[in-house]
């Protein structure tokens, strides 16, 4: 992770606290977890996020805390045969959710993976895309910046606080 992202969520944390109670209908980015929290094995990236952010809720997309983590893994069981999940399950973890369907992380690359909208549910989706070659872009673009927009159809308040924000400015074409 960035030391540019790091003060970004930071920053945003703070703003979102400044706003309470009203932000914490739409978000809440926690505090970082202590090192002796975050779980021994996970890929580094991820580490970083939960030293950072100790669970991240923005608008649709949350992604997991140290307590939330292992709970989420129960979607790699629910992963389409075609995917590539059920012959190395080892090899994915569930970070979060968007709209509660889960996003993964390969951890081998690091790269982020979702089942794209395709008009059923993700469990008998016949896509299944990379978002971001790792966890700071995803969380750069997709998160807290204009790639919000294409995970979310519609507008909601965590994209008009972006947009307040000045994230929502497009000046590269994604992760």
């Amino acid at each position: 992770m960035t030391p540019d992202l790091r003060q970004l969520i930071g920053e945003l944390r703070a703003d979102l606290v400044a706003d309470e109670p009203a932000s914490l209908e739409y978000a809440d980015i926690g505090e970082g977890a202590g090192i002796d929290v975050v779980p021994a094995g996970l890929p580094a990236d991820l580490r970083d996020l939960l030293l950072v952010a100790d669970g991240l809720r923005a608008g649709r997309v949350e992604l997991a805390s140290t307590s939330t983590l292992a709970g989420l893994q129960h979607h790699l069981d629910h992963a389409p045969d075609f995917s590539s999940i059920p012959e190395d399950r080892a090899g994915w973890l569930v970070i979060g959710t968007h709209s509660d369907e889960p996003i993964f992380m390969d951890r081998g690359t690091g790269a982020v993976w979702f089942f794209p909208p395709t008009g059923t549910e993700w469990f008998m989706s016949d896509a299944f895309e990379e978002l971001a070659p790792d966890l700071g872009s995803f969380v750069d673009y997709y998160v807290l910046g204009p790639g919000y927009a294409e995970l979310t159809p519609a507008a909601d308040r965590w994209f008009a606080f972006l947009d307040e924000q000045g994230l929502l400015d497009e000046d590269d074409g994604g992760p």
